[in-house]
């Protein structure tokens, strides 16, 4: 569609393609609703991003029937071993899904019914309404709706265009390093996970995790120190070397390995978006609040936020003819999706705590959480 063309009036506008902007396209259209996708990409691009699903996240995507669709896609993971100081600590049965984010995106882009438009571009404003709000792409082409879902990730300039601004609870809160693996004897991983965690704190490493993700052994270290120290140079420059380092013994429990190809390393600032009650526009997903990815709940706090505003709120805005700022800012304070918000800062601020304090109390916890580790509570 071209700038000289008639504004196009659909039920519901989604910027992003991403998992938040993808997965609520489908719910929303597959209850009858007309609704265009804006994103720059026909595929999503490779990103480093949530790899894992777990239980709670697999139960999310099945309410919202997306799980059948991504399945196929994943490595299943029977077992997670805890390891520490060169030794195994614990086996822990669980039903975990290794996939890589671009992936679980693309499989649920492919559930896309009928009432759906992909449109590529790249959104310049959003002109929020509580009746006929719209959006107007970079080309010049202007598209209204009913409702407009703000899911483009990290990105700040059209939030703040929107007169929001964001709450940094924690610059450089955590590093994460993502690789793949191979054993050195040409032998294969003889376990499905494994979750290793340093004996010091000294190197302000979080853990590393391990696990099956297609052909491969998928690694991702997290790590609090900030992104421009000599460590990050160390982990993308030698990395075996540099995990051997850090995670002294690492190699006692997976067998002789090196790092294949090049590391991706991802800088986490942790935020929530403020003053982002706008009628007829609202924010999900990244756009709203980050996750660090140690917490494991980004998948969950994301999947929260498309159940709650499609299951709850777009349906009775839908009948209501409009959506003013206060019914926003409902779906904002819905008990669900705050539990979901909090429990994933609390959770990201504790793991950085836990690997970093050095106080009597924070060495106190990390003796009671290696015990309980130790005898599997």
């Amino acid at each position: 569609m071209g700038p000289s063309a008639a504004p196009l009036r659909r039920d519901v506008i989604v910027i992003g393609a991403g998992l938040a902007g993808s997965a609520t396209a489908v719910v929303l259209a597959r209850r009858g609703m007309s609704v265009t996708v804006v994103d720059p990409y026909a595929t999503f691009p490779p990103l480093f991003r949530a790899e894992k699903i777990e239980p709670d996240q697999a139960a999310l995507l099945r309410k919202l029937q997306l799980f059948e669709a991504v399945q196929p896609s994943t490595r299943l993971i029977r077992e997670i071993i805890h390891g520490r100081g060169g030794r195994i600590l614990r086996r822990r049965p669980i039903e975990q899904f290794g996939i890589s984010y671009c992936d679980i995106v693309n499989r649920v882009r492919d559930c896309f019914p009928a009432g759906v438009e992909l449109c590529h571009g790249r959104v310049e404003a959003i002109a929020p309404d509580a009746t006929r709000p719209a959006v107007t792409l970079a080309d010049g082409t202007r598209l209204e709706a009913r409702l407009v879902v703000l899911a483009n990730g990290m990105g700040d300039t059209l939030t703040a265009a929107l007169g929001a601004s964001r709450r940094m609870i924690h610059e450089d809160l955590s590093l994460a390093f993502g690789f793949m693996l191979e054993r050195t004897d040409g032998r294969p991983f003889d376990f499905d996970a494994v979750t290793y965690r340093p004996v010091s704190t000294a190197d302000k490493v979080g853990y590393i995790t391990l696990f099956r993700m297609g052909h491969h052994m998928r690694g991702n270290l997290f790590a609090y120190w900030p992104a421009r120290d000599a460590a990050t140079r160390d982990v993308v420059r030698d990395p075996g070397a540099a995990l051997l380092r850090l995670l002294p013994g690492l190699d006692r429990v997976i067998g002789p390995f090196k790092v294949a190809g090049k590391v991706e390393p991802f800088k986490i600032d942790l935020y929530r978006l403020q003053d982002c009650a706008w009628p007829g526009v609202v924010a999900v997903g990244d756009t709203y609040q980050s996750v660090c990815p140690t917490t494991g709940t980004g998948l969950s706090k994301v999947l929260t936020d498309v159940d709650v505003l499609c299951n709850v709120f777009v349906a009775d805005w839908m009948a209501a003819g409009g959506i003013d700022a206060s019914a926003t800012a409902r779906f904002y304070a819905h008990a669900d999706k705050t539990a979901k918000d909090e429990y994933s800062l609390r959770h990201a601020l504790l793991g950085r705590a836990v690997s970093v304090e050095m106080s009597i109390k924070w060495r106190l916890r990390r003796m009671i959480r290696s015990w309980r580790f130790a005898h599997g509570w």
